[in-house]
């Protein structure tokens, strides 16, 4: 069994897609916790009924929004399993072409090696990183400063023993990722991407003049973001260029 915790916060649409998709491409026995930042976009309402669809197992709702250090050690509070997956509301698994599930390749990557603490589903679009690049010629387990929360699976006690993340309620983005992954690899553990396991991020900008990686105007980007609620989640960072069809979040063709 493993956990598989997500923040949200004011992307229904996103997130609802997200949690169906997860739902649907997961065979890994698993429990899904979902923790909601405080949204007030109807994000709430969706999390509730996905509870009586059965697609939701623990939901905890934030009366504001606390921010993502704080927000991810109280996702990290209700895990009750040794490995699990922290990931953000808008990504999907790839549906797999051989059948496999891309959660159990996690653990078996993660079980043949005891030093790793986090692994993570290569996203088709990252921040920073032209991603066929930093895999071409790489091990299964691409070893990385930091990773994102791409369905990353980590080791419950190792994110403890290091304090999780900060305990503080900032409502900004705040380099949780770096933050976490440091902590993690000063206490000598490492962190990586998973090289064949991939995942598809549902957000993106469609207009070039607007900031390319998601981040709003008080942080140096545009004020039209990627972390909108936006649909189609459209991306000029080379989304047409894995052939996703994004009514279905599948390669065209499957």
């Amino acid at each position: 069994m493993i956990d598989i915790a997500v923040l949200t916060f004011n992307r229904c649409r996103i997130s609802e897609t997200m949690l169906r998709e997860l739902h649907q491409r997961t065979t890994t026995p698993h429990r899904t916790i979902v923790v909601d930042n405080g949204s007030t976009d109807g994000t709430q309402d969706m999390l509730a009924n996905l509870v009586e669809e059965g697609m939701i197992d623990k939901l905890l709702l934030l009366d504001e929004n606390t921010g993502i250090h704080w927000g991810h050690n109280v996702r990290l509070s209700m895990v009750e399993t040794p490995l699990y997956v922290a990931t953000d509301d808008d990504l999907i698994p790839e549906a797999p072409r051989d059948g496999s599930d891309w959660l159990s390749k996690l653990v078996a990557l993660m079980a043949e090696r005891p030093n790793l603490a986090a692994v993570a589903c290569t996203p088709h679009v990252m921040i920073g990183d032209r991603v066929n690049k930093m895999l071409e010629g790489k091990p299964p387990v691409v070893k990385r400063g930091h990773i994102g929360g791409h369905l990353r699976l980590m080791r419950t006690e190792a994110v403890r023993d290091v304090g999780g993340w900060l305990n503080v309620k900032r409502p900004e983005r705040n380099n949780e990722e770096k933050h976490i992954c440091g902590k993690l690899r000063k206490a000598g553990w490492w962190v990586g991407y998973a090289r064949d396991v991939r995942a598809i991020v549902l957000w993106g900008d469609d207009d070039e003049g607007e900031d390319p990686w998601g981040y709003p105007e008080e942080m140096g980007g545009a004020p039209s973001h990627g972390h909108r609620d936006i649909w189609p989640p459209v991306n000029r960072f080379g989304h047409e260029r894995y052939n996703v069809d994004w009514e279905t979040c599948r390669p065209r063709g499957d």
